[in-house]
């Protein structure tokens, strides 16, 4: 494998880590480590550091090495300022814009994510971290299908960039033990009516059910934030 598939493996799995919530904020990264748990050497754990660091997710201090992102509440309120100014609109758009084949995405999409659901029901015992890492991806890959079907990529690239950095935060925040029966029905609940909005083309109610989404995660994101900051 070259090097440069080697980059990209490590960019994956210490992006999964983070999100999963296997990597805390403030965690140290460990080349030595990073790279046992890869069998590489430390080349591409090192630009798969660099590159998260770019985008936010990873801050590098000189003479310290590399720590998963700490984001204090100002920082949380500001990435949902600029949310709020987008996804709506990118909601709108993408029932205007989309085509058959990208509704027939979503619904392929929010069917597994459904399924993910009825599992973590079932089980009683609350999600694991392979539920958790699976619905992080079902919902960051409804999101990139939605917002691909804008059709305006500089909205696109606007509303990635943010929502890498939102991910980080709300995985910590979505541990298994808090991807509860309410947040996993309520969640489903808001996806399938935004789904039928999309397919309907319907643009108004679209955006304004986006609208009503980031408003309510905000919300919830800063009173976690607020609950256990001190902790």
């Amino acid at each position: 494998m070259s090097v440069a598939s080697l980059s990209e493996k490590a960019y994956h799995h210490i992006r999964r880590q983070v999100f999963a919530g296997e990597l805390s904020p403030g965690d140290r990264l460990v080349n030595r480590v990073l790279a046992n748990e890869l069998g590489t050497s430390f080349i591409p754990v090192r630009e798969a550091i660099s590159r998260l660091a770019s985008e936010g997710l990873v801050e590098q201090v000189a003479g310290a090495g590399a720590f998963v992102r700490v984001f204090d509440r100002q920082e949380i309120s500001e990435i949902y300022d600029v949310r709020e100014l987008f996804e709506p609109h990118a909601a709108g758009q993408a029932a205007r814009f989309m085509t058959d084949h990208e509704v027939a995405e979503l619904e392929s999409l929010l069917k597994e994510w459904e399924d993910i659901g009825d599992t973590i029901l079932a089980r009683k015992r609350g999600a694991t971290e392979l539920d958790l890492d699976r619905w992080l991806e079902l919902n960051e890959r409804f999101h990139a299908v939605m917002i691909q079907a804008s059709r305006n990529r500089m909205l696109s690239k606007i509303t990635k960039d943010v929502n890498v950095l939102s991910k980080c935060f709300a995985a910590h925040r979505g541990s298994p033990r808090l991807l509860s029966e309410d947040t996993v029905k309520s969640t489903l609940s808001s996806h399938r009516e935004l789904f039928k909005l999309l397919a309907d083309r319907d643009s108004n109610r679209a955006e304004a059910l986006v609208r009503d989404q980031l408003k309510f995660g905000r919300e919830s994101v800063l009173a976690f934030f607020d609950q256990n900051r001190n902790r």
